[in-house]
């Protein structure tokens, strides 16, 4: 009998022909969006589980695990809608199936060695995902798959020495040393600086709907495996110095994503950088954790993929009317694009953390927290912020001026779709800015899922 948890794998994995074969007509999109948005429901509905054994290793969906993959297939359902008739490569759907498939099993692992192996394969699925149609550039592609490289070893060496304590306990070195090792990886995969070039590569020359499901699947499967590392390892402890490390990589990241966002000169570039700013956020989230447990942790990862989901359906949509998204050749798309103007700023106004959207609660909420902790940090916090916000504020400034050539050539109208899914997530981010309640209690059950203790004498293998 099948374990109830694998259908999660099994799923997209059965549905993955299907879609490549039909890859190029819109059954093929409508398929992957259905079979990806089903999954995201069973994740979400499944009933608690026990442990599961493949080839001696141990393999647990708990909770936490479900809602986050929840959020990741539903977020790429969206995604595989939204890129109907975009040109976002004939390859995003059927391979982002395999790379979803990937990720449930990455997540529900409890040996590092494994959740590490299959993020790999992930990666080098999501090359042709990221590379697209495009034949110009494969920078983003090589500097993605280098970093999830470099990243691998660590992961490996950490699972190896762990092992090594299990046989002599007298060595707790072996412990410290798996520690230091899976610090090193997980700050590759969160894109920490120094380790951000993959980020912002993708989110600059991937197709916009493919650089959205990229920055966020790779970095939330990351806090995930942190989560459960927290949870369920007690050689991973949160000492002080540790705390202040998360710090200070989350405030550098604060500051390089919020300054280098507002002096972008492309809409891609500034979801990139913007990206960043929101990742670094969630590591300063993670290092202060005030009274609530970490609620600005969670509620920050739902705004920051909603966020992202915005800016990005919206950039896709004006890069295939105007056929590119430098800021320099936008003169005038406001006019003809009202709704994805409108999808753009509300999006990069949630990652930004503005009032009337869905980033504002989360981000005071963080803003709290840090004043607690370290008052003086909530200034740099505010500021990238604002820096953020400035980058949308100049690509809204150029969208509404009107061009000096008005025989521009715009390519046909064929995103009503996409515009349509801009308008419901818009709808959503306004909502939740005005009435976050839903928003928080959903943060507070994750918190309460993830504090450590929360599975104790369970032999998950970590």
């Amino acid at each position: 009998m099948i374990e109830p948890p694998l259908w999660l794998v099994i799923l997209p994995i059965a549905a993955t022909p299907v879609v490549y074969l039909t890859r190029r007509w819109s059954a093929g999109t409508y398929v992957a969006a259905t079979v990806s948005l089903l999954t995201g429901l069973l994740a979400w509905s499944l009933p608690p589980t026990n442990m599961m054994r493949l080839m001696g290793r141990a393999f647990l969906l708990d909770p936490l695990t479900q809602q986050v993959l929840a959020l990741l297939f539903v977020t790429s359902a969206v995604m595989f809608l939204a890129s109907h008739r975009l040109g976002q490569g004939s390859y995003f759907a059927p391979l982002g199936l395999v790379v979803l498939a990937l990720f449930a099993i990455a997540g529900m692992s409890r040996h590092l060695a494994i959740t590490a192996l299959a993020l790999t394969l992930a990666a080098v699925t999501c090359v042709p995902v990221i590379q697209g149609e495009q034949t110009i550039s494969t920078r983003a592609a090589w500097r993605f798959l280098v970093m999830m490289f470099i990243a691998l070893p660590f992961f490996l060496l950490a699972a190896w020495r762990v092992d090594l304590y299990r046989e002599d306990v007298e060595h707790a070195i072996y412990l410290r040393h798996a520690a230091v090792f899976l610090a090193t990886g997980l700050s590759i995969w969160l894109a920490a600086v120094p380790m951000y070039g993959w980020l912002t590569a993708v989110g600059a020359e991937a197709p916009p709907l493919a650089a959205v499901f990229v920055l966020v699947g790779f970095p939330l499967v990351a806090l995930v495996t942190l989560s459960h590392v927290l949870a369920e390892a007690s050689w991973f402890a949160w000492p002080a110095e540790a705390s202040r490390l998360l710090l200070l990589a989350g405030l550098a990241s604060v500051a390089l994503g919020g300054t280098l966002t507002s002096v972008q000169r492309s809409l891609r570039s500034v979801m990139g950088y913007s990206a960043l700013f929101g990742l670094g956020c969630l590591l300063v989230a993670l290092a202060v954790r005030g009274s609530d447990g970490g609620l600005a942790t969670y509620s920050g990862a739902v705004t920051w993929v909603l966020g992202l989901a915005l800016v990005g359906i919206a950039t896709a949509v004006i890069r295939h009317r105007v056929g590119d998204d430098a800021f320099a050749g936008l003169q005038g798309a406001a006019g003809r694009l009202p709704l994805a103007v409108t999808g753009l700023m509300l999006g990069g106004f949630t990652l930004a953390g503005l009032p009337l959207t869905a980033g504002f609660p989360a981000r005071w909420v963080l803003l709290h927290d840090l004043a607690q902790a370290h008052p003086r940090w909530v200034w740099l916090v505010v500021a990238s912020g604002v820096g953020v916000a400035i980058a949308y504020l100049r690509a809204l400034k150029i969208l509404l001026t009107t061009p000096a050539e008005t025989a521009r050539l715009w390519r046909p109208n064929a995103a009503w779709l996409a515009t349509a899914l801009l308008v419901l997530l818009g709808l959503l981010t306004v909502g939740l800015g005005l009435f976050p309640d839903p928003l928080f209690r959903i943060a507070m059950r994750l918190v309460g899922l993830s504090l450590p203790g929360h599975w104790d004498g369970v032999d998950t293998g970590i």
